[in-house]
């Protein structure tokens, strides 16, 4: 999050626990660490890392940009 979260620091602020879910389905989403945001053309992005699978599925790491929409707070 940028710093006008309310902590007085000026810049980002540390990397936090969110739902990533690149899908749209009401499945598909995963834990991750938001890294940083930015805005393209007027958009925000999230610099995310997130992990997929398991069980019968072997898991798989991301480390992508992605629009605000895919990334929520993990209460």
């Amino acid at each position: 999050m940028r710093a006008n979260d309310q902590t007085g620091q000026r810049g980002h602020v540390g990397p936090q626990h969110v739902w990533v879910n690149v899908t749209g389905a009401s499945t598909g989403r995963a834990p991750g660490i938001l890294l940083d945001w930015r805005s393209v053309q007027g958009r925000w992005e999230a610099y995310v890392v997130w992990a997929d699978g398991g069980g019968n599925v072997k898991p798989r790491a991301y480390l992508e940009w992605v629009r605000q929409e895919h990334v929520s707070r993990r209460e």
